[in-house]
This record gives C-alpha cells, structure tokens and sequence, in this order.
C-alpha cells in the first residue's frame, strides 16, 4: 500500500499493484486494472517513487526471511485476531476469516462490460 492524497488533502492507501497507469492531465488520475479512476494531488513521479520504495521494502523483507530461514528453523509468523485457535491442530482451510473474506471479495466484483 501507498500513500497517496485525495485534490483536498486527504490521505488515502491505495494498492499499488491495482495501478494499471498515471497520467498528468493537469491533475495526476490513477487508473486502476478495473478501469476505476481515482484524481489525486500527488506528481506522477511521487507516486512511482513510493511504489518502487515499497517494491523494494518487500524484497528486502522476503530476503531477510530467505537467510533467516536457511539454518532449518521454522519461520511463525503472527496473525492479528489469531487466539488460542491458532495451534497445530489448525488446518489449512480452517480459516472462517479467510473463507468469509474470499467470499465477499468474489460478491462485490462487478462485470467488466456495459451492464452495471
């Protein structure tokens, strides 16, 4: 997620892996994979920075992980919410969260065509 502000100053996160282009056209207007366009404040280049910088933070995370994890231990890595469910005798597919918001992911998408 980046930061990004909306033309009356409010911040707003966007994903920046959802930005299919920029384009200066006075103001500076996201356009997003699923057509959604989005006018903000910030230049064309402060955007492009913050997501390489975020590109960048997460291979350095995955690499940090990588020679962490080449002595054989296991890595754990925290949930939030996650109580005493957590344990080992959870499964891959026994979580409601993940389940349920897989779902209402897949109700709120909209037909790409003209009918809306």
């Amino acid at each position: 997620m980046i930061l990004v502000h909306r033309l009356r100053g409010e911040p707003m996160f966007i994903n920046e892996d959802l930005i299919e282009s920029i384009e200066a056209t006075p103001d500076t207007v996201l356009t997003l994979v699923d057509g959604r366009k989005i006018v903000v404040a910030d230049p064309p280049q402060m955007i492009v920075d913050r997501a390489r910088v975020y590109r960048a933070s997460v291979l350095a995370a995955t690499d940090e992980l990588r020679s962490r994890s080449e002595g054989g231990e296991v890595l754990q890595f925290p949930v939030a919410g996650a109580g005493a469910n957590s344990g080992a005798n959870s499964g891959a597919n026994s979580d409601p969260k993940a389940e349920s918001k897989a779902g209402s992911r897949a109700s709120v998408r909209r037909p790409v065509g003209g009918d809306r």
